[in-house]
């Protein structure tokens, strides 16, 4: 039995499908051959190289504050002009962060994963100031005539910390110049941080062990405790800015 021929109409409107069909399939082709030769192009784009100034600017901040909190170990008489000091320097280094993020808006020149790691980078670094400062704010509330050991004990740590954060960010401009440098700064801030690690939970078994002679030395020592908590944050926050610096290093860059 053979079939009638299809109506012209029918026809018709089939011939317009298929042909929206070829341009359809076309089109689709097409975006993905230029979304790829587009992400091959930002490879050889130039890079924002302000980034790099800001990381700078903002690793001496961390190193200024660290200082400080190891000035308390000599100048404790004058703990209301370090914790000054500090609040404006975690001011600055927020301003910074946001001057990353700011820039990052506007950078064509990376990916979104690169972004996310620039800003995850920027925040731990600012992280290890916020630390400091907190930490120095909680000992003021504190009715202490000198540093207490917990902070004699975690600031040569936080103060080498910083120093190394500093040296290996001013690696990041040439990865390929300084990759032993910068490797062997991440691998100190690593031992530093289980140095930490042992100085915590030593502060905290003589807080939580030692008896409360006086009741009102019971505030003195919750606000030690929690500085303790702080000030090996702070120091995990290290460990951080460095792991990320070596997922820097794995990648080629920034």
């Amino acid at each position: 039995m053979k079939m009638g021929k299809m109506p012209s109409g029918f026809a018709a409107t089939l011939r317009r499908v298929e042909g929206e069909t070829k341009v359809l399939r076309f089109s689709l082709i097409t975006a993905i051959i230029f979304s790829s030769v587009l992400h091959k192009m930002t490879v050889f784009l130039p890079r924002e190289n302000k980034f790099f100034d800001l990381f700078e600017e903002l690793a001496d901040k961390a190193v200024e504050a660290a200082d400080l909190l190891a000035d308390l170990g000599t100048k404790y008489s004058v703990l209301p002009q370090i914790s000054e000091q500090l609040r404006m320097l975690e001011e600055d280094a927020d301003s910074i962060v946001h001057q990353i993020i700011q820039g990052l808006y506007y950078d064509h020149t990376r990916v979104t994963e690169e972004k996310g790691d620039i800003r995850y980078f920027a925040h731990n670094l600012d992280n290890v100031i916020d630390g400091i400062e907190k930490a120095v704010v909680r000992l003021s509330f504190a009715q202490k005539q000198e540093a207490p050991e917990s902070v004699t004990e975690f600031s040569p740590i936080i103060k080498e910390a910083s120093e190394e954060i500093r040296t290996a960010v001013h690696c990041l401009r040439d990865l390929k110049c300084e990759e032993s440098t910068l490797e062997a700064c991440c691998i100190r801030i690593n031992e530093l941080e289980n140095e930490a690690d042992k100085v915590n939970r030593k502060r905290l078994r003589v807080l939580m062990t030692t008896p409360v002679e006086d009741p009102n030395e019971l505030l003195d020592r919750l606000l030690l405790k929690e500085i303790v908590e702080i000030l090996e944050d702070t120091m995990d926050q290290c460990e951080d800015v460095a792991n990320i610096m070596e997922t820097f290093r794995l990648k080629g860059g920034i």
